[in-house]
């Protein structure tokens, strides 16, 4: 998968993750719900460490010290002009 691909299955597989939380404050005796979140937090563990291997940390919070997951370039930097 490339960075983008990466991005966006993380997005989703998150957005899962917190509605799956809303879900169980409601119902929390929903045992497959609350395998399905397990299953999803593994996904979510698994895209983020193949993301970081890949391009370093994706967040100042996640696993990144200092400023190393400000190494990747910025959107301006993309371009050949800079601009």
């Amino acid at each position: 998968m490339n960075r983008e691909s990466i991005k966006y299955r993380f997005m989703a597989v998150r957005f899962m993750i917190w509605d799956l939380h809303l879900y169980l404050d409601t119902h929390p005796d929903d045992a497959q719900a609350a395998q399905l979140l397990r299953q999803y937090e593994s996904q979510y563990s698994e895209l983020l460490r193949e993301y970081e291997q890949k391009y370093g940390p994706l967040t100042a919070g996640e696993t990144g010290y200092g400023d190393a997951w400000l190494q990747p370039a910025w959107p301006w930097d993309l371009t050949k002009e800079g601009c």
